[in-house]
């Protein structure tokens, strides 16, 4: 289960909680009356195991969030939120907007060479995930040609789900053994046993999960039988797990701790995090705690470790989402 291979040295706090809410303070220290919340708390949970000072990093993530905005066109479909949270994506893994934004034209235009549909940010998204993968290395037109057709075979069984949304989650898949039929059939079996045995609605959300939780290497049916006991746990501790929360649980599922015990853990930091933050709904607490409890439960291990990448990516489609239908809302 191989997404990345980071080689940059972890700092896995004693308290990730804390370490959270010190970097947080720190975005969120020259956000304006009108500021956006939401990318200062991704941005925040992106930073947790990267070592210095909570003032220096903030500091680093406003310039790369500055330097973004300089460089990319106002039509780029690249907003202010979703820049932050690439900014701190970026200083964590010592990487510069120079940099990432030409490599994003180069597999923009190997995109157009495999015929993929324009696709906006979620591009954006896709070329970020491949360069994670590649460990920083420039993709090449044989990664492109894998990824295209792994976008291909999810196609195959959902032509009418699959889109430029699950260009990130072919960038995660396309560094798995097997072919791309290999892997479509995959993912389609655990929807198939998410939808029957942990009877979640079919859709987006329940795509986007299985496209993640196929990365565990598990069993379709032991991947639904974890599901449904966490989101069981979870409602019997007052959350009632819907399909916006599908990808949060879906990332719970990959930690070994029994699913009470890690229920009681994602419920505590939520219940925190509520109490400590202004506006933060049920749903904001929920994945932000599934952060700090990934943070505190996996720590250092190797093949784990990864997912919390994953994660962030799925945090940042929500936030382009949540973003489209605003945007929607407000045409109408």
């Amino acid at each position: 289960m191989a997404f990345r291979d980071d080689l940059r040295p972890l700092s896995i706090p004693q308290d990730p909680l804390q370490r959270f809410v010190e970097l947080h303070d720190a975005l969120d220290a020259d956000r304006g009356w009108l500021g956006d919340r939401v990318p200062l708390r991704y941005a925040a949970i992106t930073m947790l195991t990267t070592p210095g000072d909570a003032g220096a990093i903030a500091d680093s993530i406003r310039e790369f969030h500055a330097d973004f905005g300089a460089r990319l066109k106002w039509y780029s479909g690249i907003d202010s939120s979703i820049r932050m949270v690439l900014a701190a994506q970026l200083v964590k893994y010592g990487d510069t907007p120079a940099a990432f934004l030409a490599e994003v034209d180069r597999v923009r235009a190997m995109f157009r060479d495999q015929g993929l549909r324009r696709g906006g940010v979620y591009e954006v998204l896709g070329a970020l995930v491949l360069r994670r993968a590649l460990r920083g290395q420039m993709a090449m037109p044989n990664h492109v040609a894998r990824f295209s057709e792994i976008y291909a075979q999810l196609k195959r069984h959902h032509w009418f789900l699959t889109g430029p949304d699950d260009y990130p989650a072919c960038a995660m898949l396309m560094g798995l053994p097997g072919t791309p039929a290999d892997i479509g059939d995959g993912v389609e079996a655990v929807y198939q046993a998410l939808r029957r045995d942990a009877d979640l609605w079919r859709g987006d959300a329940l795509q986007t999960a299985s496209n993640v939780l196929y990365l565990s290497g598990m069993r379709p049916e032991e991947i639904a039988r974890r599901f449904a006991e966490l989101a069981a746990e979870l409602k019997a501790a007052g959350y009632r797990v819907g399909q916006k929360d599908y990808d949060e649980v879906a990332v719970l599922c990959f930690l070994a701790a029994p699913a009470r015990k890690l229920v009681e853990v994602v419920m505590s930091y939520q219940r925190t995090i509520r109490d400590s933050l202004e506006w933060v709904d049920r749903a904001m607490g929920l994945s932000l705690a599934a952060s700090l409890a990934f943070v505190r439960l996996v720590g250092e291990h190797e093949q784990l470790g990864p997912l919390a990448d994953a994660k962030l990516m799925l945090d940042m489609q929500a936030i382009v989402a949540a973003r489209q239908a605003a945007a929607a809302a407000a045409a109408s």
